[in-house]
């Protein structure tokens, strides 16, 4: 195995570790849902943030299929996609009954 390949598989497996990070503004849309979602700001609010995380979700989800298309670091994408999804269906299920 030559070194560029081997510096190509460290690459992919630290971005696709770094893919969660939509994480973040999900959470805080979740929370600001959770404990304020009876006021229209805070709804307002958790609903720009949650958008904004979605999006970036989707971006992150692509990447990690992409990932695991090439065969780089399924596990960790796997995991990334799992945690994403889950996130993600939790905000879009919070926005629907609050």
């Amino acid at each position: 195995m030559s070194d560029t390949s081997r510096l190509a598989r460290s690459e992919t497996k630290a971005s696709v570790r770094g893919d969660a990070w939509p994480v973040v503004p999900l959470a805080v849309a979740l929370l600001l849902l959770h404990t304020l979602g009876d006021q229209t700001w805070a709804y307002v609010t958790a609903a720009v943030v949650g958008g904004i995380g979605l999006l970036a979700s989707v971006i992150a989800l692509v990447e990690c299929v992409g990932a695991v298309k090439k065969g780089l670091a399924w596990t960790n994408a796997a995991w990334v996609i799992f945690v994403l999804l889950v996130a993600s269906c939790a905000v879009l299920y919070r926005l629907m009954v609050a």
